[in-house]
């Protein structure tokens, strides 16, 4: 009994260790499905290397356009990131991700507007 314990034990270690090395160091955001972008948008997965900031720009003018709105993210997977806007979007969206260099971004996704 106490064998097959430890044989379980080991096993749930290696697959969590084998899991959690495939995704370090990588930065990426999944939108999810096309979503009303007129007060924000909720981002379905953001995967950051380190705390971070997701910023909202209007898609047709990229990040050289107004912010639309910010939140901050935490290390790690952040699941359900709600980016509620100041000003209204009414277009598609680009989401962009900064973590350590405020002026690279570390990920972006464009969040298309629902018809």
């Amino acid at each position: 009994m106490i064998t097959h314990t430890v044989k379980t034990l080991v096993a749930a270690t290696l697959l969590a260790a084998a899991g959690s090395a495939a995704f370090a160091g990588a930065n990426y955001i999944k939108a999810g499905d096309a979503q009303n972008t007129n007060s924000g948008v909720t981002l379905e997965l953001v995967r950051a290397d380190s705390d971070g900031v997701i910023y909202a720009y209007d898609a047709r003018t990229g990040t050289d356009g107004k912010v639309l709105g910010s939140t901050p993210v935490k290390a790690g997977a952040n699941t359900d990131v709600r980016v509620n806007f100041k000003t209204p979007a009414l277009n598609d969206v680009l989401a962009v991700l900064y973590t350590d260099d405020t002026t690279t971004p570390s990920a972006t996704a464009q969040v298309h507007e629902s018809d």
